[in-house]
C-alpha cells in the first residue's frame, strides 16, 4: 500500500461514469438535477450516498482527498494514466511553492498516442515509466517525480522537495538519498541536470520539516558551517538518545524550529521541554528559531558561540 504506517480509512464517494448512470439505477432527471450527483470531471460524477473506503495518509487534508477522488474519476477515463509532476509531488506530500498547490491534474502515460482533452488535466507522454500504487493510486516512482520536476523549481524550492522525499516529513523516506543521487547520476537525458544534481547535493536525510531545510540553507548562505541534522546526544536524566532539529554537535549547540503545532499542542510544549532540558544538562545550548525569529540576531548569536568572527556589512535576504 504504502511506505507510511501513519494512515487511516476514509469513505470516498463512488465515481462512476455518466454515461453508466442507467446501469446503476439512475434516472436521467436524477442525474442532472439532484445534489446526489455531483460531477467530478466531464463525464464523470460520484454518488453522495454510496462509497468506497479507501486508506489514506494520516496526514491528508481536503485537498489531498481532492486530487485523489479526480485522478480516480479520470482513471475512468483513461485507465493507463499515472500521477505525475505536481500531482505526484502533492500527493507524496513533498512541499511545494503555493502558486503550485492548484486543482490542475498532471498525468502521465507512455502510449504516444494518448490525447486528454478535459479541462484541468496536463497530459505527458513518456517513453518509459516506472509506476508505484501509493494509496491504492498509480503514482510515478518518486525518482522519476523529482527528475521530471526539477526543471520547474528554484534551487530552494527543489532542495526542500527532495528533502521531505528522502526525509521523514510524513513518514517515512519514500526514496534513499543514494538512491535518489544515483538515479539522477545515471539517467542518460534530463532537463536542467546541474541545477538538479547542485540541489541533489544539497539534500539530507532524516529532515523533519521544510522549515529544517530553510534554515539549514540559510546557515550555509551567511558562511556559517552547515548544522548537522539530527545530531545525537546520550541524555543521562532521560536514558535515551536526544536529537535536536539542527546542531554544532562540536560545541554543543542546538537549533530547533518550532512552528505553530509547537505552540498549540500540550503534549508537544511538554516533549520540548523534556528535550530541552535533557540537552542543557549535558552541556548544550538550545537556540529557538520560529517564523518571528530575527535572523540578523541569530547569526550573531551562532557565530558568537562558534567563536567565529562578526561579518560586518552582510545582509541576508533572510533579513528580519
Amino acid at each position: 500500500m504504502s511506505a507510511d504506517t501513519r494512515w487511516v480509512m476514509h469513505d470516498f464517494p463512488e465515481v462512476f461514469r455518466t454515461r453508466d448512470y442507467i446501469e446503476r439505477g439512475i434516472t436521467r432527471h436524477s442525474l442532472y438535477h439532484s445534489k446526489r450527483y455531483k460531477q467530478v470531471l466531464p463525464g464523470v460524477r460520484m454518488d453522495r450516498e454510496r462509497f468506497d473506503r479507501r486508506p489514506v495518509p494520516a496526514w491528508a487534508d481536503t485537498s489531498w482527498l481532492f486530487d485523489a477522488q479526480r485522478l480516480r474519476a479520470a482513471l475512468l477515463h483513461y485507465p493507463d494514466i499515472a500521477a505525475g509532476h505536481a500531482l505526484a509531488a502533492r500527493l507524496y506530500g513533498w512541499p511545494l511553492p503555493s502558486n503550485w498547490m492548484t486543482s490542475q491534474l498532471h498525468v502521465s502515460v507512455t502510449n504516444p498516442n494518448s490525447r486528454i482533452r478535459l479541462p484541468g488535466i496536463t497530459l505527458r507522454r513518456m517513453t518509459n515509466m516506472t509506476v508505484t500504487q501509493w494509496f491504492e493510486l498509480p503514482v510515478l516512482a518518486p525518482a522519476e517525480v523529482v527528475i521530471g520536476i526539477a526543471g520547474d523549481l528554484l534551487q530552494r524550492d527543489l532542495v526542500k522537495l527532495c528533502d521531505a522525499a528522502v526525509g521523514n516529513w510524513h513518514g517515512p523516506p519514500q526514496i534513499g538519498l543514494d538512491e535518489l543521487r544515483d538515479c539522477v547520476r545515471t539517467r542518460p537525458f534530463i532537463r536542467g541536470r546541474e541545477h538538479l544534481s547542485e540541489a541533489v547535493g544539497l539534500a539530507r536525510p532524516n529532515v523533519d520539516s521544510p522549515p529544517e531545510t530553510d534554515l539549514r540553507l540559510w546557515a550555509v548562505e551567511v558562511g556559517l558551517p552547515e548544522p548537522v541534522v539530527h545530531p545525537q546526544t546520550l541524555s543521562r536524566i532521560l536514558g535515551r538518545i536526544v536529537e535536536p532539529d539542527l546542531g554544532y554537535p562540536d560545541t554543543r549547540l542546538a537549533l530547533e524550529y518550532e512552528g505553530g503545532h509547537h505552540f498549540e499542542s500540550k503534549r508537544q510544549r511538554e516533549s520540548d521541554l523534556r528535550r530541552d532540558e535533557a540537552l542543557r544538562a549535558e552541556g548544550w545550548t538550545v537556540l529557538h528559531v520560529t517564523s518571528n525569529t530575527n535572523y540578523i540576531l541569530l547569526e550573531a548569536q551562532i557565530r558568537d558561540h562558534l567563536g567565529l568572527e562578526p561579518r560586518p556589512g552582510h545582509h541576508s535576504r533572510y533579513r528580519r
